[in-house]
Formats: C-alpha cells, sequence, structure tokens
C-alpha cells in the first residue's frame, strides 16, 4: 500500500492531534486532582491512600510558597518528602494512618536525614503517635505533627514546620 504526501501529511497531523489530546486531558486529570486533595479534610484525608496523603502534602507545602520534592514510592530511604526552607533542607516522613504511628516512622525519618543531606525531620500523620514515638522523636529533634495540629494545618490554611 503506498501513501502520498498527503496522506502522510494527514496522517502524521492527526498522530501530533492525538499525543496533543492525551497530554492536555492527563493535564486536566493533575489540575482536578490537586484542587479536589488541597479542598481535602481531615476526613477525606482519613480515606486517602498512603500516595494521595503524600500528594496532598507535597501540594499544601507548595501552596504556601515552598519547594517540596517527593521522593521516589519505592526505594525512598525513610523520606516521603524533601521541603526546603530558608536554604535548609526537611525530610517528611508521611503516614496517613487507622492506628497509632510507632517509633518506626521516626527511626525512618532519622535515617533519611543524613542520606538528603537534611538538618530536620518530620512525620506528619493523620492519627496519632505512641509513647516510644514521642521519646525518640524528642531525643533526636524530630518534630511529630499529629491528628490535630494537622486539622489545625488545614482549618487554619498554615504549614507547620520545625
Amino acid at each position: 500500500m503506498q501513501f502520498d504526501t498527503q496522506q502522510v501529511e494527514q496522517l502524521i497531523l492527526l498522530s501530533v492531534a492525538v499525543v496533543a489530546s492525551i497530554f492536555l486531558l492527563k493535564l486536566i486529570m493533575k489540575c482536578h486532582k490537586k484542587k479536589r486533595l488541597l479542598q481535602s479534610n481531615i476526613y477525606d484525608i482519613d480515606l486517602l491512600s498512603g500516595e494521595d496523603f503524600e500528594l496532598f502534602l507535597y501540594y499544601f507545602y507548595k501552596k504556601h510558597g515552598y519547594r517540596v520534592k517527593l521522593t521516589p514510592v519505592t526505594h525512598d530511604f525513610g523520606a516521603d518528602l524533601v521541603i526546603k526552607s530558608h536554604g535548609k533542607r526537611i525530610v517528611v516522613q508521611a503516614k496517613r494512618y487507622k492506628e497509632r504511628v510507632g517509633i518506626k516512622a521516626v527511626q525512618e525519618v532519622i535515617g533519611s536525614m543524613a542520606y538528603y543531606k537534611a538538618k530536620q525531620g518530620m512525620v506528619i500523620t493523620n492519627s496519632y503517635y505512641t509513647q516510644s514515638a514521642y521519646v525518640l522523636a524528642k531525643s533526636n529533634g524530630i518534630t511529630l505533627i499529629g491528628r490535630n495540629a494537622l486539622i489545625h494545618m488545614i482549618e487554619k490554611d498554615m504549614v507547620l514546620l520545625p
């Protein structure tokens, strides 16, 4: 089967249009998801996946002018986000849990600080913390943002940093 020049040009234009449409659709979906996440209240957050909770925090801190990087979903070396604030790096471990967050989350963020060259670390959850998590966090200078502080952040539309 032979194609003439006009048919080839039409196929190229059609291909470009399809690729552009797919790109535009993905962009629209991403913007819609960002808007939906930023409108979340604590009860919406309770229903999010762990990855969407990380995205919520990413968009929330970005909205407030911070430079934020999402780490890879796997092999993240103990941090889900890296926030840059006033020239310093802060690593964040995000935990969207139903139960209390234990010592492991604090250990993970402590371990990630050297890898990401961070001066400070935080664990943010929609839940609460165990006593051992509080003890280890305090002795290592890790900031714990629990359910009540997260609700405050959302309701007042303000960020909390170490």
